[in-house]
């Protein structure tokens, strides 16, 4: 069916208004890589695909995109996986390692906190799928690499923006002399009770270049949001009423009289360097400092988190006729203190525990491309890696990475890869709320294999993946009887999955992008005191996904943008007895230009659609259920003084 839609739309296409898609170059897995000549699976996207519907969330692009989905469990409160890896995440994001101007974003203790960063900071998301070999961190998920605008320029932007939801945001983008300054204010009711979000950031970013290749950025910024949290809903709740907030139920009080809120400060620096001795040798060199204070009123308890971090990351690069060479370190530091209170009514109550920990998380990476001949290509890459935690003591695993590329003409490629993963468990999952530390946790480890088929040809740009995924001691999420998280490895899983993405383009104004991911996710040995989970689908991975955007440009001054979405059923819990029934999201955006303005106006969820973007997985009491806001409209004015 697919390659039938191809190909007529390849022959409905008159010859002469077909052309070749740019074929750019990025900065990835320390070389410059084109999509066609990388040995790994990547998805590019640049700003206008980040923010194709609006710039309030990365929800509209990442879900776009094959093998990837964010999940949203309320505003503000963010799930990523790639490739199934939000099984470990009852929130925030985990085993994914992500990147801001080449500088670790995420810690040291296997958390991001992808909800301070907003579209229109970026000019550029670089999405990597599977392990890497270790060259960005230990991960199995993959990883996310944002990359801010070229400073060369002068501009002051000013943006207004409204929804029916009662939501209002401003930002301000003021660029001069390689310095760059953003601040965001946005503050939104949310479609639930009790889901208000309000958050502040402010960014300022410097570019300096010098000698012949050199190059200096520094990227500093705090951010402080806070984001009530209603929590989830059984069916029966979720079918009365799906935006309201949890209930009381037994002895626990309601999230709203719990006054159940997630509130983070967070700073960060950080200086990135680049340069080169000669044509042969060059360097690059990041350097970081990150705090993270978290005050969390939960229904539970009231949790105080504070958590310095430092990371480093080095590479020497050498490069000579057909072969180069890239050898490295990443390293992090962080200290972890937490402190848990009883919660009366969002007033904290009795300290029940305090717990102190200092995490260090390392490795040691090479890589080694060689042209063996004009039609193949190889990568080699090997890393050594070490997680060390007074809770689990060290961990070491070496992780191996080989890929061939296959050169197919000018326009195609094939690819085989294999790749090996490590990643140990975050701070939140060797001290989840139940408050327990669980010293027996153990690092994910497994193989992928993989291969691509890449090409373009005429007005067709596509891109295929299928890959196996063998992961041993998987990390799931479990439930106390107090509905508290905890957290244990599995035994083994196999995620199987095919990923097609391709953009045609109809003509000079108009294109079609989609996107389909099948993924056959099934734990292989898992068994829980005398149940026996083995062979059935992984909690929260659905079996099909199916993205469309299209944007049409009506007018040189007036575009057009239609998207829809569709996520397949998934089992809720482990024994895959409660199924999330499958959505269907439609979006659209149509916006006005000028040389000194610009208006759009945004409409998600068109068919008012009453879903689940982000479940609780395995929640005691059957409490899964999250509602998405319905139909709502969004219109925003922005002003530039270039």
């Amino acid at each position: 069916m697919l390659l039938s839609l191809l190909f007529s739309t390849w022959l409905f296409v008159a010859p002469d208004s077909t052309r070749e898609l740019a074929n750019v170059e990025v900065r990835v897995l320390e070389q410059n890589r084109t999509r066609l000549s990388s040995p790994d699976a990547f998805n590019l996207l640049k700003s206008k695909d980040i923010q194709p519907i609006h710039s309030n969330s990365f929800a509209t692009a990442l879900n776009a995109q094959a093998g990837v989905r964010l999940e949203e469990r309320s505003p503000g409160s963010y799930r990523v996986a790639i490739r199934g890896s939000s099984l470990r995440a009852p929130f925030g994001v985990r085993n994914v390692k992500i990147y801001w101007n080449q500088i670790p974003f995420t810690d040291a203790g296997n958390n991001s906190y992808l909800a301070i960063l907003e579209p229109d900071m970026m000019d550029q998301l670089i999405i990597l799928k599977g392990p890497s070999g270790g060259l960005y961190g230990a991960g199995t998920g993959g990883s996310m690499l944002f990359q801010g605008p070229n400073l060369g320029q002068k501009k002051l932007e000013h943006q207004e923006i409204v929804n029916s939801l009662g939501g209002y945001r401003q930002t301000w983008d003021i660029q001069h002399s390689g310095h760059r300054v953003y601040a965001s204010f946005w503050q939104q009711p949310g479609a639930r009770d009790w889901s208000a979000m309000k958050k502040q950031v402010i960014t300022h970013e410097y570019q300096k270049n010098f000698g012949i290749n050199g190059s200096l950025q520094i990227t500093s910024y705090y951010a402080d949001l806070a984001y009530q949290t209603p929590g989830g809903l059984t069916r029966t709740q979720f079918t009365a009423n799906p935006f309201q907030a949890r209930p009381a139920a037994g002895i626990f009080l309601s999230a709203a009289a719990q006054q159940a809120t997630f509130k983070l400060k967070s700073f960060g620096t950080g200086i990135h360097l680049t340069n080169s001795w000669n044509g042969n040798w060059g360097y690059s060199l990041a350097n970081s400092i990150q705090v993270n204070k978290v005050e969390n009123p939960t229904i539970r308890n009231y949790e105080i988190r504070h958590e310095p971090n430092v990371s480093s990351r080095g590479v020497i690069h050498y490069q000579k006729n057909k072969s180069s060479i890239d050898f490295g370190y990443e390293f992090q530091i962080g200290q972890f203190d937490s402190q848990t209170f009883g919660n009366r009514k969002g007033i904290k109550d009795t300290l029940q525990t305090s717990q102190n920990t200092n995490i260090q998380s390392g490795n040691l990476f090479v890589q080694w491309d060689y042209q063996i001949n004009p039609n193949w290509n190889s990568t080699v890459s090997l890393s050594a890696n070490g997680y060390w935690t007074q809770y689990i003591g060290n961990e070491q695993i070496v992780t191996p990475r080989l890929a061939i590329v296959r050169k197919l003409g000018n326009r195609q490629r094939l690819v085989f890869k294999i790749a090996s993963g490590y990643s140990p468990p975050s701070i939140a999952e060797m001290r989840p709320s139940t408050g327990i530390i669980n010293t027996k946790l153990r690092a994910e480890k497994g193989w992928n294999k993989e291969i691509s088929w890449r090409g373009h040809y005429a007005n067709i740009e596509w891109d295929i993946n299928a890959y196996q995924f063998d992961l041993d001691e998987t990390i799931v999420i479990r439930r106390a009887a107090d509905g508290s998280d905890y957290f244990d490895n599995t035994g083994s899983t196999t995620q199987q999955g095919i990923e097609i993405g391709y953009q045609i383009n109809l003509g000079k104004k108009l294109t079609l992008r989609n996107s389909e991911s099948f993924q056959n996710f099934r734990f292989n040995q898992y068994k829980s005191g005398t149940k026996d989970y083995s062979g059935n689908r992984i909690t929260g991975t659905s079996p099909f996904q199916h993205a469309s955007l299209i944007q049409w440009e009506l007018l040189p001054t007036l575009t057009w943008t239609g998207q829809f979405l569709f996520t397949d059923y998934m089992y809720l819990n482990d024994a895959n007895t409660d199924v999330l029934p499958s959505s269907r999201v439609w979006n659209s955006r149509i916006q006005y230009q000028r040389k000194y303005w610009e208006i759009y106006l945004a409409a998600e969820n068109l068919f008012n659609e009453i879903y689940v973007s982000g479940p609780d997985l395995n929640a005691i009491g059957s409490r899964y259920f999250n509602a998405a806001p319905g139909r709502y409209f969004q219109t925003g004015l922005k002003i530039k003084l270039n």
